[in-house]
């Protein structure tokens, strides 16, 4: 039989914010970064549909399909917000990217 052990980390806290706390603000950041960046590539697109049809104006089909991809860019940066901000995520993929001896 092999047992592991995983090592854990004691940290103290020093400015009297407790455990629960730091991970409500640790989640509540995570939370306005998505958000943020949602809004940031979604919002061009958004903006060119709607103001399309309200001023009669075109919009080169270039820039359509270029709004458009900046929004579907939206679902590859969640996964990497998620890892930056998850240990579980960022172990996985350290560990399927790193090298297996």
């Amino acid at each position: 039989m092999v047992f592991t052990v995983r090592h854990a980390t004691v940290t103290f806290q020093t400015d009297g914010d407790t455990w629960r706390e730091q991970k409500e603000k640790k989640a509540a950041l995570m939370v306005g970064i998505l958000i943020g960046v949602f809004v940031l590539c979604w919002i061009p697109f958004f903006l060119a549909e709607l103001i399309t049809p309200l001023c009669h104006c075109d919009i080169p089909p270039i820039w359509k399909s270029i709004f458009l991809w900046l929004g579907y860019s939206n679902s590859f940066f969640n996964p990497l917000i998620y890892t930056a901000f998850n240990k579980n995520y960022n172990n996985a993929l350290r560990n399927l990217f790193s090298r297996q001896r």
